[in-house]
């Protein structure tokens, strides 16, 4: 058998296992080494080829498909340093739990040690970042008849719980095709199907007791991305149990959901009321929260905190928990009203929380203004059921996670796994390209600028976004610490003022730019973009005026409260 149809039939029976177990996606980043692999996804009618030309923006591109698909996204790569730009989403998918495959050609063993071009070390370099590796030999017979189950075995691996990235490293030897491109015969095999199951709902002796005498109940939801049910179910286990719910903006669980606790970093700012709303049982879910002061204050609190964590993922810094459980959910015990029926403790602390926020919320509506805060609220308000929403890292998670309710159900993506803002618009372009819906991004300067090349992708592939961009010319969160009132370089070493004008990002990618003046503008521009096309609404904020607008707000807020 020539080398050409072995590397071929080899890259066609791995991409047939890679199907088999759920890809529909695959991200290509144009290179010679990974010829054999691109051929064998692009003769494949059931998957969606993508070619995207860097690779940073191809891997976040993929996990942005993985995020909105419910399916792993496939990246691909040629050999040498191509690679190694994988790194940061591959840290991403690892901590935020997204399924994610990556395909790395590389050159065959006799080449490494002696000066090849584009040939380094390859096998394990992305550390304890990915799930399971497997160094993959130069293609041969032999290993053909194996390949499949092995491929079978990672793919399953990248949608267990713990979730995340799986690599092979995949040598090919010259010459890489043959010269008509064609694939040859392929084997298919029949192989063992992994079907990925969920955690059965459980309870433990100590939770059950602790469900049956808690006076002061409430469950906590931090970001989670799951393509499920998740927030009619914990509301549905709120009402059986009178427990209110405590939303992250990414959780799932607020928008569309009226009866969650959507501004508990206000209501939590008010001593008084902090003091006597302590739990004494918590129920968490998804990963942790956006806002430092409902953390401490849960840290503080003394109460027994039971975490379900069904990717297989804890979130526990400060060592608080009482158990941990791999259940999606906790069954309530029957009778599960609590102990006192006459008084019922427990519906007297749900109203209390549902009337702090009602306050808040009335207050946070009289004080409207064209400031970072209430853009948020109003960003959120704009979008129609059903919208795919990205939230950056920075202030814009923030902001939507502090002031922002809807009565609509969104869908809500981050990339809160390490929090970084790398490669936040080639994520949502990707949460896009899978949602087939509308989709919009929130996102500050800086983290728009980080990933220019994700503009590339949207142009490329006639992609539609709302991307909205809050412009304040830096980096404005870090006028909220104290190193900003602490040194004379805070604006070169912090501040980092670019002077971009963002109209030519939009020119950059042929989107359409507008720049409202107000918020009801604002609003109005959000809902229109929505419509279809790729559009940058760009808002000119002030960084320092930005830091007492949002100190200002909170002292109102938390003063509402009676």
């Amino acid at each position: 058998m020539s080398e050409p149809t072995l590397n071929q039939r080899w890259a066609a029976t791995l991409v047939g296992a890679l199907v088999g177990g759920g890809v529909r996606h695959a991200v290509i980043a144009p290179g010679s080494r990974s010829t054999p692999l691109a051929l064998a996804f692009a003769d494949r009618p059931d998957v969606k080829l993508w070619s995207v030309i860097d690779e940073r923006s191809a891997a976040f591109f993929a996990l942005g498909l993985s995020k909105s698909t419910g399916t792993p996204g496939v990246v691909v790569c040629t050999s040498g340093t191509a690679g190694a730009h994988f790194l940061p989403a591959i840290m991403e998918a690892a901590e935020g739990a997204t399924p994610l495959v990556v395909l790395t050609a590389d050159r065959p063993w006799e080449l490494h040690g002696f000066g090849a071009p584009q040939t380094i070390p390859q096998v394990g370099m992305f550390g304890r970042y990915v799930r399971a590796a497997e160094a993959l030999p130069v293609p041969d017979e032999v290993g053909l008849t194996h390949l499949a189950a092995v491929t079978a075995r990672l793919v399953n691996v990248a949608q267990s719980a713990p979730r995340g990235a799986v690599h092979f490293n995949v040598p090919f030897r010259e010459p890489l095709a043959s010269p008509d491109g064609a694939a040859g015969p392929v084997i298919d095999p029949v192989v063992a199907k992994y079907v990925p199951g969920a955690a059965s709902s459980v309870a433990s002796s100590e939770l059950i007791a602790a469900l049956s005498t808690a006076r002061r109940g409430l469950i906590v939801c931090g970001p989670r991305e799951r393509r499920d049910d998740f927030g009619a179910r914990i509301h549905d286990l709120s009402e059986r149990l009178r427990f209110p719910v405590i939303a992250e903006a990414a959780s799932n669980a607020r928008f569309g959901f009226p009866k969650a606790i959507a501004v508990a970093d206000a209501l939590l700012r008010n001593p008084r009321f902090a003091a006597e709303m302590k739990p004494d049982v918590v129920l968490r879910f998804g990963g942790g929260l956006t806002a430092k002061a409902p953390q401490a204050w849960l840290d503080a609190s003394g109460a027994k905190q039971f975490h379900f964590h069904d990717d297989g993922l804890s979130f526990d810094p400060n060592h608080r928990a009482t158990q941990f459980s791999s259940a999606e959910m906790p069954l309530a015990p029957s009778g599960g009203e609590g102990p006192g029926e006459g008084a019922n403790p427990r519906a007297d602390y749900l109203a209390r929380w549902q009337s702090a926020q009602q306050q808040v919320l009335a207050e946070l509506a009289r004080s409207r203004s064209f400031t970072e805060p209430h853009l948020a609220s109003e960003f959120i308000n704009a979008l129609p059921e059903g919208s795919a929403v990205v939230l950056s890292s920075s202030m814009p998670i923030r902001d939507v996670d502090a002031f922002s309710v809807s009565s609509r159900r969104l869908e809500v993506f981050t990339n809160r796994g390490v929090n970084g803002i790398d490669g936040v618009t080639s994520t949502a372009l990707g949460v896009a390209a899978g949602a087939q819906r509308p989709t919009a991004l929130l996102i500050g300067d800086v983290a728009l600028l980080h990933d220019l090349t994700g503009w590339l992708i949207a142009r490329r592939h006639a992609l539609s976004l709302t991307v909205v961009v809050v412009n304040n010319d830096g980096g404005g969160i870090f006028h909220f610490l104290p190193v900003a009132e602490r040194t004379p370089h805070f604006e070169t070493l912090f501040g980092t003022p670019h002077g971009v004008d963002l109209a030519n990002v939009a020119a950059l990618a042929g989107a359409q730019h507008h720049r409202p003046v107000d918020l009801e503008q604002f609003g109005k521009t959000v809902s229109r973009c929505l419509e279809g096309g790729l559009h940058l609404i760009e808002v000119r904020t002030e960084r320092r005026a930005n830091v007492d607008a949002h100190r200002g707000l909170f002292a109102k807020l938390s003063e509402s409260i009676s």
